[in-house]
């Protein structure tokens, strides 16, 4: 559950939604097209979810709650950074092994995928982390999906996104301060 929250906020900013829904208006293998977004987060949700779950056995609880809080504050961070979107041209008529290899390489080390893996070291609980990544980070897509990139500049979407920074800000520091032990 803790993933799917954090992803979901994460993720508030629409960037993934907005790369699918753009991909999506211009490749004629749509079907094919969402298979393959969806595969190549579940394949690095895994990788992170795996070398969470391992780290969890080599590392402490308070480096693994000081990790967990690395990720949630730089994933507010990331949210507050906006930048453009790059357009990716080439996966505009890529075969389907291409973009599939394109998108798997774009995904990795991604701040929902950081963020699987350091909530998979503090539990040691990969599978339920990825799984929880997985819904969150669709949940965030799906408004984008269903009205389109533009939804990103509304005045509505710019405070959740500015609302889920401050959230996760304030989880993280709160993590970060439980890790060193100043709150309970």
């Amino acid at each position: 559950m803790l993933a799917l929250v954090a992803v979901l906020l994460a993720n508030a900013d629409g960037r993934s939604g907005i790369y699918l829904s753009r991909l999506l208006s211009v490749r004629a293998d749509r079907r094919m097209t969402v298979v393959i977004a969806f595969g190549a987060f579940i394949i690095n949700a895994g990788i992170a979810a795996v070398a969470g779950a391992i780290a969890n056995g080599l590392i402490g609880q308070g480096v693994a709650a000081l990790l967990a809080a690395l990720a949630m504050l730089s994933a507010a961070a990331a949210l507050l950074w906006r930048v453009k979107l790059l357009s990716d041209a080439g996966a505009d008529d890529a075969p389907p092994v291409m973009l599939a290899g394109r998108m798997l390489a774009a995904q990795f080390g991604d701040r929902s995928h950081f963020l699987i893996g350091a909530l998979a070291a503090t539990s040691g609980a990969g599978q339920w982390a990825a799984a929880g990544g997985l819904v969150g980070w669709t949940l965030a897509m799906l408004p984008f999906l269903a009205f389109g990139p533009a939804l990103a500049e509304r005045r509505a979407a710019r405070i959740v996104r500015w609302a889920s920074a401050v959230i996760l800000a304030l989880w993280g520091l709160r993590m970060a301060l439980g890790a060193f032990g100043l709150i309970g």
